[in-house]
């Protein structure tokens, strides 16, 4: 008789008892993740840049160029910063220990990322990372939480109005908001460079330029300078400079002396005019204009504002959810209570996904549910439990943040009991499987298919799956079975266990068995340099392997099919646990399983639980 686990996707298991939970679930199980059929052993872990105070990250974003760059923001305790290659800049210092909620826009002026907090409103043009404008403005705008969507700021979490959800304009992206320049004189001929301020600025500091031209005549004729996008630009006869947006101070190089007026025609907007900024309105409201509704069920604070596969804006609270709809034409909009007994503990505990928002509700804080808003057959949008098979319970989410990261639904939280969260848990929503992960985070930001952590603890940034150590040190890890009594009561044995998968040369994976509670034994090992290795066949491995593609230029290595047999001895016995520990630095992963030659005894208790006479 054998017993095969032929493929592993259940994930955890850890609500009901372990001799009922599915054949290949894990009871238990630390840094191994669930994917396509198999188990893994989780990635590595680097610092990125160099090691911060005590403390926490407050805010950990990225934000883009238009040319797809990434740029990775953060905000310590006092500062707001920018990575520049492996260096954090400082955008803004002298701030409070507060948290800042960042939403990235784009639009015909450019890539954008907004700041907002109690220290204030802030807009950052990418091409520029190290310039914030600020657009604080307290007859425009004010201090709070955002969410970005459709052209409009939405903004709750007011101090003075905790349940008052706010929009503002909607950017039309044209004349309305944009003003031309044209011609403007920059300076004499009879130069090669010229450096400067565009007049823009002088009008506003919450002015942002774009579409940049510089001309000039030269000997060879006239010298066209044309905007990249990217802060860069480039002359027709090859020259260069470049451009600050938000500050409009620029530097430009003529390919040879100028022999007539160099000029700059370009566009500017001020986003605290009907813009994103702007939450004003009429006294008669009219389309596109600021709103404010009031959701005051309960008197508790509106926590998260996300946006649900209905296109309505879901605010959930402590206890209660909203509804906002509003119409095509933005001139009309039903706001209702969506539900009671539904709720967040910490407002960065939910996220939208594309199967819909994603939640730990918490509104019983002693049986916190893993929820789901999506659509039903009718096409209403209802919430729903997902993966009741894992005991949310044993997590504290006071301080929770959830992302989304290639296939998984990522949630940071603490192990009860814990001061800061300690662990990620990966969640699959469509398998329906959870795993954990002991890596701490406070929040998540992705640079394209990089995942990267803010920490609870000290004032550090970790780019996190990525290579196989954890700053140099083997990763922490366990993956433990079900209690397997291969469906009989009687006592049993086995001769020999099996296993396939894919090993790294320098890893090893020990193999314990745990009889009727009896204690952890080592049965045995998976040796990546043993002869059972096929080493003509290697796969390649990317350092970020967790996703479905590799991560281009991150270090690459080979992992080795395996197909090994171990022989046991054991006593009979009537449930066994097995676990695995990788020990080694290297790629781990097992694919199969199988319990060889089972043979079935007599019904006894086993040995350990026998009376002895006397």
């Amino acid at each position: 008789m054998i017993l095969e686990n032929k493929i592993f996707n259940k994930g955890i298991h850890n609500l009901l008892v372990e001799d009922i939970i599915p054949q290949d679930a894990s009871s238990g199980s630390l840094n191994w993740i669930t994917q396509d059929g198999r188990i893994k052993l989780i990635g590595g872990r680097k610092r990125i840049g160099s090691e911060g105070a005590v403390g926490q990250i407050n805010a950990l974003w990225a934000g883009y160029k238009t040319n797809g760059d990434r740029v990775l923001y953060r905000k310590t305790a006092d500062k707001l910063q920018y990575l520049n290659g492996t260096t954090w800049e400082d955008v803004l210092t002298g701030l409070t220990d507060t948290e800042f909620s960042c939403q990235n826009y784009s639009s015909l002026a450019g890539a954008f990322t907004l700041f907002n907090g109690e220290d204030g409103f802030y807009l950052i043009n990418n091409a520029n990372p190290d310039s914030a404008i600020n657009i604080y403005n307290s007859t425009k705008n004010f201090k709070g939480y955002i969410l970005v969507d459709r052209g409009r700021c939405l903004l709750w979490n007011r101090k003075e109005d905790k349940t008052g959800l706010y929009g503002s304009w909607i950017d039309k992206q044209n004349s309305t908001v944009y003003t031309q320049v044209t011609n403007e004189a920059i300076g004499a001929l009879g130069s090669i460079n010229y450096t400067g301020t565009l007049a823009f600025k002088a009008g506003g500091s919450s002015r942002n330029c774009f579409a940049v031209t510089f001309k000039g005549l030269t000997a060879s004729g006239e010298e066209l300078f044309t905007d990249n996008y990217d802060g860069t630009l480039t002359g027709s006869l090859g020259g260069s400079g470049t451009i600050n947006y938000a500050t409009g101070v620029y530097n430009i190089n003529f390919s040879e002396t100028t022999t007539g007026a160099v000029t700059s025609t370009y566009q500017w907007q001020d986003f605290t005019n009907k813009g994103l900024a702007d939450f004003s309105k009429s006294a008669t409201r009219l389309a596109g204009e600021g709103f404010q509704f009031p959701q005051d069920e309960g008197g508790d604070a509106i926590l998260n504002v996300l946006v649900g596969q209905d296109g309505a804006y879901y605010s959930i609270k402590k206890q209660s959810c909203y509804r906002l709809d509003i119409d095509e034409k933005d001139d009309n909009a039903t706001n209702i209570v969506y539900r009671k007994e539904l709720g967040l503990d910490n407002w960065r505990g939910a996220i939208s996904t594309s199967n819909g928002i994603v939640f730990i509700n918490t509104a019983n804080p002693d049986k916190p549910i893993l929820t789901i808003l999506r659509k039903n057959q009718f096409d209403n949008v209802e919430p729903y439990p997902i993966c009741i098979h894992f005991n949310f319970g044993d997590y504290d989410f006071s301080d929770a943040c959830m992302d989304t990261y290639e296939r998984y639904v990522v949630l940071a939280c603490k192990t009860k009991g814990a001061d800061k969260n300690d662990v990620i848990l990966f969640i699959n929503v469509i398998d329906q499987t959870v795993d954990i992960v002991k890596y701490e985070a406070r929040v998540f930001a992705k640079d394209g298919i990089k995942l990267y952590v803010g920490s609870p603890i000290s004032q550090d940034v970790y780019q996190i799956l990525v290579g196989f150590d954890d700053e140099d040190l083997a990763i922490q890890n366990e993956w433990i079975s079900k209690s397997e009594n291969y469906g009989s009561i009687n006592l049993k044995k086995y001769r020999r266990l099996r296993f396939k998968g894919l090993i790294d040369v320098d890893q090893k994976i020990d193999i314990y068995q745990n009889n009727d509670n009896s204690g952890w034994i080592k049965i045995g090992e998976i040796d990546g340099r043993a002869d059972y290795v096929d080493y003509t066949n290697p796969q390649t491995i990317g350092a970020n392997f967790i996703g479905g593609q590799q991560l281009g230029g991150d270090d690459l290595t080979n992992a080795y099919p395996y197909f090994c047999e171990l022989r046991v001895k054991m006593s009979k016995f009537n449930e066994r646990k097995l676990k695995f520990v990788a020990t080694g630095i290297g790629y781990a992963e097992i694919s199969y399983q199988c319990d060889w030659d089972i043979q079935m005894f007599d019904n006894r208790l086993p040995k350990g639980y026998r009376i002895k006479k006397l």
